[in-house]
């Protein structure tokens, strides 16, 4: 059993290996260069805005040789140069595609700005999902890995068809998305991400089947964005791939007070979004009990193929 246990050690660390060595070719189209570690939000006006002493909190993969008593993911203090950042871009298209949301005045409200945001966003999910599949390599065969497998396969199908409908409309805008902005008082957090928002009545086999039929499930594109003195909020969707649930969703982050504004964070990053981060001292500030819920709601939403997104969560993380 222990030489099983640690063969299986040494399968997981090749894999984490070959996450961290491959060369990964950059994802602007017709580009075969490779791709460079790129923050989906930029180090410097934003990020270091919520660093401390260089470092951050988020959730990362836990060391492969703790797995057998901790969880696989944690919150982890990581420093600001692996914050929120994946191999998406070459050097040449990560510079200059993005050079509109690398400067010191970002105008939130312009339509490209909220475009590329989104679009850097988007694309990190597509190659997180390329991680999972290399990671799924190792995992025993059962029910489990199959219905996970074919999940991120869809997933990414999905992903790459809007990265495609992005791509079409920063090339010749035709306002194919709607985008809310909101403005907020700061809060040391920051996101950056794609969901999806398909709601399905898992007790109503009718309702199950329109999902499986159906090729791209509706979605948002969401980014937090940390500034001096205010939280700036971009959330949208494509209007050929919404639905009614999904636009009273994106609507609920208008006018909300502090609490409704933490009770809607507390939902997003606990059910719905892996890419996000905070502060040192603001993770220091939530109880060990809150942070115990945390994982233990999260390890359950995300086994649970039949959760209902429509559904969200009233707990509060940062109410201490």
């Amino acid at each position: 059993m222990e030489n099983k246990y640690i063969d299986k050690e040494k399968e997981v660390a090749n894999q984490e290996r070959i996450i961290a060595k491959k060369k990964w070719q950059c994802m602007c189209p017709h580009c075969t260069e490779t791709a460079i570690n790129s923050h989906l939000l930029q180090q410097h006006g934003i990020l270091d805005i919520v660093a401390e002493n260089g470092h951050l909190y988020e959730m990362r993969f836990e060391d492969f040789y703790k797995w057998h008593t901790n969880d696989p993911m944690k919150v982890k203090r990581i420093g600001i140069q692996q914050a929120i950042s994946f191999p998406l871009f070459c050097n040449k298209h990560d510079t200059e595609l993005f050079a509109p949301i690398e400067c010191n005045s970002i105008d939130f409200d312009d339509y490209t700005s909220q475009l590329l945001f989104s679009y850097r966003g988007l694309c990190s999910e597509i190659r997180k999902k390329q991680f999972v599949q290399i990671r799924s390599e190792i995992w025993p065969d059962c029910a489990l890995k199959e219905e996970s497998e074919s999940g991120t396969n869809a997933g990414i199908k999905d992903l790459k068809y809007f990265k495609y409908l992005f791509e079409v409309e920063l090339s010749t805008p035709k306002h194919k998305f709607t985008f809310l902005h909101v403005s907020y008082p700061f809060m040391p957090i920051y996101a950056s991400g794609t969901v999806s928002f398909e709601p399905v009545d898992y007790n109503n086999q009718r309702s199950i089947d329109e999902a499986i039929k159906k090729k791209v499930w509706d979605g948002f594109f969401i980014n937090i964005i940390p500034q001096n003195n205010s939280l700036e909020i971009i959330i949208g969707y494509h209007n050929n791939h919404v639905n009614k649930d999904l636009r009273k969703y994106v609507d609920s982050w208008k006018g909300l007070s502090t609490e409704q504004l933490q009770v809607k964070l507390t939902d997003l990053f606990t059910a719905r979004l892996e890419t996000w981060g905070m502060s040192p001292s603001l993770y220091a500030s939530i109880s060990d009990d809150k942070k115990e819920w945390f994982m233990e709601t999260q390890k359950k939403i995300y086994l649970d193929f039949s959760y209902d997104i429509r559904r969200e969560l009233k707990e509060n993380l940062f109410a201490d």
